[in-house]
C-alpha cells in the first residue's frame, strides 16, 4: 500500500503499526479479532508532551475516503513521561481506507491531522510541535489573518500561510523594543505580550486566542527555538 502524506512528517510521535486488514481488496488482511473482524494496533511514543492537547481530543482512528470524522477511533490519553502508549481499533469497518492521528473538536470533526496512511503502515514519527499546527490552529482558527494579510498587514505583520514565519521570527516589533519573536526567549518575544498582557498595543488582543493551550503551544514553540518543521 502507498502511504499518503498530508505533508512531510518529522520527529515526534514514533509509531509502529501493524495488523491491519479490510476485505475490500484495497487493504491486505493481516490480523483478525476473535470474532473474525479485522483490527489495527499501534505502539506510540509522544514527544514534546508539554503541548499535549487539553481542549481538543487527540485520536487514533480509521476513516473512509475523504472522511472528516472517524468511522471508529480511540482517544489518546497523555502518557507518563517516557511511557509508550498501545492502542487498538477492533472490527475495522469495511469502508475504512486510512488511519489517522488527528486532533478533533467537540463535534468530533477533524481540525488538524498529523499524519494519514493507508492501512498498511510503516513506522513513522510525528511532531506535535509542527509549525503548520500553529499556522492553522492559532493564526487561521482565531482569524488573525483577517487583519494581518495582503501586501503589508496591520503593523506590517503578515500571518498568512507562507508569510507568517519570516514575518515573526527575529523581526523587530513596531510597538516595542523586543522582536516580534525571539527564538528560545518567550519572555523576550513581543507576540506573547500582545496576546497575554493588557495595553501591549492600542487595539486589545488579549482574549483573542481563547484556549490557553494554544498560547502554551506558542510559548513552547518559542522555547524550543522556533522550529520551522
Amino acid at each position: 500500500m502507498n502511504k499518503r502524506y498530508r505533508r512531510p512528517v518529522w520527529a515526534a510521535v514514533l509509531c509502529s503499526l501493524f495488523a491491519v486488514s479490510c476485505d475490500s481488496g484495497d487493504i491486505f488482511e493481516k490480523d483478525k479479532t476473535a470474532d473474525g473482524g479485522v483490527a489495527v494496533r499501534g505502539t506510540f511514543e509522544l514527544l514534546n508532551p508539554e503541548v499535549f492537547p487539553q481542549q481538543y481530543d487527540l485520536i487514533f482512528g480509521v476513516f473512509a475516503a475523504d472522511g472528516t470524522s472517524a468511522l471508529s477511533s480511540v482517544n489518546v490519553l497523555k502518557p507518563a513521561d517516557g511511557e509508550k502508549v498501545q492502542l487498538s481499533i477492533d472490527n475495522v469497518p469495511d469502508e475504512a481506507r486510512s488511519v489517522r492521528f488527528s486532533l478533533i473538536n467537540s463535534g468530533r470533526q477533524v481540525v488538524h491531522t498529523f499524519f494519514e496512511y493507508d492501512l498498511d503502515l510503516p513506522a513513522v514519527q510525528i511532531d506535535l510541535l509542527e509549525y503548520d499546527r500553529i499556522q492553522r490552529m492559532v493564526f487561521q482558527q482565531y482569524n488573525c489573518i483577517s487583519c494581518h494579510q495582503g501586501t503589508s498587514g496591520a503593523g506590517g505583520l503578515l500571518l498568512t500561510e507562507g508569510d507568517s514565519y519570516r514575518s515573526l521570527v527575529g523581526v523587530p516589533a513596531t510597538h516595542s523594543d523586543k522582536p516580534r519573536v525571539e527564538p528560545s526567549d518567550p519572555d523576550g518575544s513581543f507576540l506573547l505580550d500582545v496576546l497575554t498582557a493588557e495595553g501591549a498595543v492600542a487595539y486589545p488582543h488579549t482574549g483573542l486566542v481563547t484556549r490557553s493551550e494554544d498560547i502554551n503551544l506558542l510559548r513552547v514553540w518559542i522555547e524550543k527555538g522556533c522550529p520551522q518543521n
